[in-house]
């Protein structure tokens, strides 16, 4: 006989869930390429040559951009790394004594009694047609002294003071022989002391700031209007590049010496406030100074930062 289930039994039979991916409908082929990325088929002509200028336009940009940002001026020296011919070919390089130039010049030595002079780098002593002793006449002169104050040091005093000390003798009369042997001493007296004043001046004996006070002198008679016009724009600026460099120099050289990395960021910002007072002035003034001390229109104008991290990449690099 057979047994129908009942209603109970019925409701206790697994059915499959409505959540079942079995009895979800299946996409059709003519549904699957509704999601797809490719261009449209419909775009015009004109509106995909659009597409494409932009594109290409916005490439160009970005090579733009990215050659542009390579070859940014450093901030701290105003020219781009590597490439120093900008500075090299300034007005401001041609001015400036290096120290290692003036110190490593040979220096005269006096001749010695022992060896008669031989072993002497230079004569110590110049005499001319004339046959009058000029001395040694340094090449660069120290303490502001111009070649006119230097013939009066080498040769007018050496003579008055001899014959000042000559008459100093006394109101007895002297034969003629004794005031020649007298003035003669004297006069020899007197070229030593030249001699050494000479040595004194001569800027192969000054220190650092010796330079630096000559190189500022140089400066100022260059890009000045005359010897005491200090207040200049382009002298500003020229003597702030001047240090700029001198101290950048300073701290390639030594990495470690941190506490000289805060003023050599404060004369860069000096620098930029200068320049850019003078742009407001005179833009033909601003346009001939950059390229007078050799300095990059993109290192100073605009924003100039110059981070720790960045000075620091920028010593070490160097």
């Amino acid at each position: 006989m057979l047994r129908l289930p009942t209603t109970k039994r019925l409701c206790s039979l697994p059915f499959p869930s409505s959540s079942s991916p079995s009895l979800l409908p299946l996409p059709s082929s003519s549904s699957s390429h509704s999601f797809s990325t490719s261009s449209i088929l419909s775009e015009s002509k004109a509106r995909r040559k659009a597409r494409l200028s932009r594109k290409a336009h916005l490439d160009s940009k970005a090579t733009l951009a990215r050659s542009h940002a390579l070859s940014a001026p450093d901030p701290v020296l105003g020219h781009a790394r590597g490439d120093s011919a900008l500075w090299a070919q300034s007005l401001l390089k041609g001015v400036l004594l290096d120290r290692k130039d003036v110190w490593g010049t040979t220096v005269a030595v006096l001749p010695d009694e022992k060896t008669g002079g031989a072993e002497a780098e230079a004569p110590s002593q110049e005499v001319d047609a004339g046959g009058k002793d000029e001395g040694a006449r340094p090449q660069r002169l120290n303490f502001g002294l111009d070649e006119a104050q230097l013939d009066q040091l080498a040769t007018a005093l050496p003579l008055v003071s001899a014959f000042q000390a000559t008459k100093a003798g006394g109101g007895l009369p002297i034969s003629t022989a004794t005031l020649q042997a007298r003035f003669d001493s004297a006069l020899a007296l007197e070229r030593a002391k030249r001699d050494a004043l000479v040595r004194i001046v001569d800027l192969r004996n000054a220190s650092a700031k010796g330079i630096t006070l000559d190189n500022t002198r140089r400066i100022v008679s260059t890009f000045g209007t005359n010897p005491n016009d200090t207040g200049r724009p382009e002298v500003q600026a020229a003597i702030l590049t001047a240090r700029i460099h001198s101290l950048a120099d300073h701290l390639t050289s030594q990495p470690r010496d941190v506490h000289n990395r805060r003023p050599l960021r404060s004369l860069i910002q000096q620098r930029a406030k200068v320049l850019k007072y003078l742009r407001s002035l005179d833009v033909k003034r601003y346009d001939d100074c950059l390229v007078r001390i050799g300095v990059d229109p993109r290192a100073v104008e605009g924003e100039v930062i110059v981070t720790k991290l960045g000075l620091r990449s920028i010593i070490r690099a160097a």
